[in-house]
């Protein structure tokens, strides 16, 4: 990929839809990628978590702060432009601003996702598709012998 270089630790790059950008389990990044331009989805497990437009998104952003793999998949839909951020950890330490705004977006889907679990298992609390034999029906079956 033809990369323009803007400064030591930031990269403008193109990637053709189709590319896989960051894999789940890949060696832990030093990069965060943000979106300039296309669409991404993100596979967690290989499955569909999201689709991501927005220009300004990040991704790879929790294996630089944890210092851990990838925790997901991030693919191209479409063909993409993102701004690559080399050595991040170091770059977001020079710039604290930075820090607390991916700590903001961090705190705003860990809300979100929250709010997605209790709806969830509210839903799976009113849904009455279980059928529950009553009791005397199944106490009065003898043990089967093996």
């Amino acid at each position: 990929m033809a990369a323009e270089e803007t400064e030591s630790w930031l990269k403008f790059d193109f990637f053709p839809a189709g590319t896989e950008l960051i894999v789940q389990g890949g060696q832990a990044g030093g990069s965060i990628m943000v979106l300039k331009e296309g669409e991404v989805e993100v596979l967690r497990d290989g499955k569909f978590v999201s689709t991501i437009k927005q220009p300004g998104a990040i991704f790879g952003e929790m294996s630089v702060l944890l210092e851990r793999p990838h925790s997901a998949t991030v693919r191209a839909v479409t063909d993409v432009q993102l701004y690559v951020i080399n050595d991040a950890l170091n770059v977001l330490e020079a710039h604290p601003s930075w820090l607390l705004q991916i700590a903001r977006l961090l705190a705003q889907r860990v809300n979100s996702t929250t709010a997605q679990l209790v709806a969830l298992k509210s839903r799976a609390a009113d849904e009455d598709d279980v059928l529950v034999l009553p009791t005397n029906v199944f106490s009065s079956w003898a043990d089967p012998q093996i």
